[in-house]
């Protein structure tokens, strides 16, 4: 045998099988941190979690919001049974929603232990951190001295932003303050946004599309639970 074919003369290529395994994995790595909507199979919501030490393909489920719905327990002594669902959240660093599944059993401390987790999609949509509204709410511009606060619509609210309606004049570029009660058993919220769409209808008030500015991960953790009991309330019909 000689030296060029002892130490090789170019890299030995990875067959396909083992190379699809470390590209999927690589894909699931950009994931680690992801706020994410936790679901049944069927569609069904039951809590907003983070999912935190990624190994392979198992990791973590952090539960941050109250559960929909009863979820499965072990009894003393017994082994918990294994439940599949849908992971879905949205990637502020790559800027990607991601479809995962995987199949969580429950451990202490509001935290799950998610195993044969993989990405079915991405994409980027992270429509189902939006939901659609027609509130009340109060927009104050800033640093725009003389004009006063001014009534609005708010008509989605999102993990990145808000729309409103209003028939105040606004420009692409301005920061408002918006303050809104979004459910009646809450203080009101306090957003700080910067307009980055101005859309004028054929008729009617003018609509801005704007994005939450000065947010840390605490107040975007906030706006996901608003999302959530939002979403819940709808669902419920109450």
């Amino acid at each position: 045998m000689s030296l060029l074919d002892w130490f090789g003369s170019k890299k030995k290529e990875d067959p396909p099988a083992v190379e699809a395994v470390r590209e999927e994995l690589d894909e699931l790595r950009m994931f680690s941190g992801l706020r994410a909507e936790v679901t049944t199979r069927e569609g069904n919501l039951l809590f907003v979690a983070k999912l935190v030490g990624l190994r392979g393909i198992t990791g973590e489920l952090q539960q941050f919001t109250d559960a929909t719905a009863a979820l499965p327990q072990p009894a003393e002594g017994e082994e918990p049974t294994p439940l599949p669902v849908n992971i879905r959240g949205y990637s502020e660093k790559y800027r990607k929603a991601a479809h995962l599944e995987a199949v969580i059993t429950p451990k202490p401390h509001r935290v799950w232990q998610a195993e044969q987790i993989r990405v079915i999609k991405t994409s980027n949509d992270r429509a189902f951190f939006r939901i659609d509204l027609d509130l009340s709410a109060v927009a104050a511009p800033i640093g725009r001295p003389g004009l006063a606060e001014e009534e609005c619509r708010l008509l989605n609210v999102s993990v990145g932003g808000v729309r409103f309606r209003s028939k105040a004049t606004h420009y692409t570029g301005d920061k408002l303050l918006l303050k809104a009660q979004f459910l009646p058993d809450r203080d009101p919220s306090l957003m700080f946004c910067q307009v980055l769409r101005v859309i004028e209808p054929e008729k009617g008030d003018t609509e801005y599309g704007c994005k939450f500015i000065e947010l840390n991960e605490a107040d975007e953790d906030k706006i996901l639970q608003i999302i959530f009991d939002l979403q819940r309330k709808k669902k419920s019909g109450s």
